[in-house]
């Protein structure tokens, strides 16, 4: 079935561009293009697009709130922020809205492309665990444990692999990194349309390693520990990309797991140490290895 698009900009200009990227490169097909925040969570739900393409600073009603309106509305879509607000602030209360992931403007035709395939794969990936869910016969179901040690040691491998490639392997918060990735793909797999929060998964996993008691003292430090990890990775990846544009591995990770203007910043920073260095957006970059590992 067709990946269908619902586009909310102020500039109709941005959401005919949004459109023809999709079109030319057969992601989808949009369905609505609204310029106002008024009657938004109205439309969304009445015509409840796969993916919600939306921007941050809208006449009448913002972005979030519309986000948080069809959020609570029961929709179970997909959205993705555009915006040119590099505000942390107001981009950390995105995701906490319920954003999937969040591009600046200017949009750059590569990370949006890169962006909206993943999420494209993302909503075929739980359309089909979805279908098989429905098929799956009870003389079946004793068969289903092997079948998860397998998918279980092939999604480890595949995580082995993509933290080589990106240098991270054996680093402090790698493991962390990893169990928290596991647990968001078994959310997943249960909860197919339902958002998980970061926050409770960090807790999840520092109570099945500290225990309930020590819990709340490591979690903090965990989730400081996995952003260093990430950080690490993108300092990995710049230094690829400084060296060969064109290397696969730079190709394949920087606008995949990163912000790819945040991926330059660090290139710049590594040219010149006094320049800015790039930020990392942990759920973006933990979207990306879901996208990779369960593809």
């Amino acid at each position: 079935m067709e990946t269908t698009f619902m586009i909310i900009d102020d500039d109709i200009a941005i959401g005919k561009i949004l459109e023809q990227i999709i079109k030319k490169n057969q992601l989808g097909r949009v369905i609505s293009i609204l310029t106002t925040g008024k009657n938004a969570k109205d439309t969304v739900i009445k015509l409840n697009p796969d993916i919600l393409l939306i921007d941050l600073l809208l006449p009448e009603v913002d972005g979030i709130e519309i986000v948080k309106r069809v959020m609570d509305s029961g929709y179970k879509g997909k959205i993705i922020m555009i915006s040119q607000v590099e505000e942390e602030e107001m981009i950390s209360n995105a995701y906490k809205s319920g954003i999937l992931f969040y591009i600046n403007k200017p949009i750059n035709m590569i990370e949006t492309v890169s962006v909206i395939s993943n999420v494209k794969k993302q909503v075929e990936l739980e359309k089909s665990i979805s279908v098989i869910k429905n098929i799956v016969f009870p003389e079946a179901i004793q068969k289903v444990g092997e079948v998860k040690k397998e998918i279980q040691q092939s999604l480890e491998e595949k995580l082995l692999q993509i933290f080589s490639d990106i240098d991270i392997v054996g680093t402090s918060g790698a493991d962390e990194l990893k169990l928290v990735i596991l647990r968001i793909i078994n959310k997943k797999e249960m909860y197919p349309s339902k958002p998980y929060q970061l926050k409770e998964i960090y807790m999840e996993v520092a109570k099945e390693l500290y225990g309930n008691m020590l819990a709340n003292i490591n979690c903090r430090s965990m989730e400081q520990r996995i952003r260093r990890t990430i950080s690490k990775a993108m300092n990995a990846v710049a230094n690829l990309g400084m060296e060969d544009l064109n290397n696969n591995i730079y190709m394949k990770y920087s606008s995949s797991l990163f912000e790819i203007k945040q991926v330059r910043h660090e290139i710049q920073h590594l040219r010149d140490p006094s320049g800015e260095q790039g930020k990392i957006n942990t759920k973006k970059f933990i979207e990306g290895i879901l996208v990779k590992v369960l593809n």
